[in-house]
């Protein structure tokens, strides 16, 4: 259960770090240069960060779900 868990915040961890790096990206483009990338870089370093170390939470979880989702099958049979 335990893992469960930690594979739901790594691909939460893992949407919210996209969602603030792409729009921090896309504030440039979308304000017609009133915003410097120097300003966006502000929110696309934490948010590439988050996203980053969020996988690698999410393969963390995903791994010891399927280890334990076998160990199981083989305790049924």
């Amino acid at each position: 259960m335990f893992w469960k868990i930690v594979l739901i915040l790594g691909v939460l961890g893992v949407l919210l770090g996209f969602a603030v790096a792409g729009i921090s990206a896309a504030l440039p483009a979308l304000t017609d240069g009133r915003t410097s990338w120097e300003e966006a870089a502000i929110g696309i370093v934490p948010g590439v960060l988050v996203l980053v170390i969020s996988f690698f939470i999410f393969l963390l979880g995903l791994l010891f779900v399927i280890k334990n989702r076998s160990k199981n099958r083989q305790a049924v049979q």
